[in-house]
């Protein structure tokens, strides 16, 4: 994950504030992203394991 802007955040600059805020934000979309991606894997894995146990009877 892409570091976020946090100490160095610039108070001082209202215009530099807002961007380094939406950089943080575009970041933390990104990962909420990849989680997203990485848990539809594991959920599609997850259902293909079920159907192949419900296909064999199962217990």
């Amino acid at each position: 994950m892409k570091e976020l802007h946090t100490d160095d955040l610039s108070m001082n600059s209202g215009k530099l504030f807002r961007e380094q805020m939406i950089e943080n934000f575009k970041a933390i979309q990104q990962e909420s992203n990849d989680l997203r991606r990485e848990i539809d894997k594991i959920n599609d894995k997850l259902k293909k394991q079920d159907d192949i146990y419900n296909a064999g009877g199962g217990m």
